[in-house]
């Protein structure tokens, strides 16, 4: 089970540091290899970033709402 949860955690990850970067800059949306690997390792590192800041948010918010019981 954890890995499941890890993996979608890393895909959603990904994504979303995909989709911050797309269309920001025009030498990362160029079809060029390390174009790609740039905006590949970016991705990773700005989604982890992204999604790490929206876990605390959802854990403090579900601490909210469980205080409140």
């Amino acid at each position: 089970m954890d890995t499941v949860l890890i993996l979608a955690y890393t895909a959603w990850a990904i994504y979303s540091g995909y989709k911050v970067l797309s269309g920001r800059s025009e030498w990362l949306d160029r079809r060029a290899p390390l174009n790609i690997i740039v905006k590949i390792v970016l991705s990773i590192v700005a989604g982890y970033v992204i999604a790490a800041f929206y876990l605390i948010y959802l854990i403090l918010k579900f601490l909210g709402v469980m205080s409140r019981m």
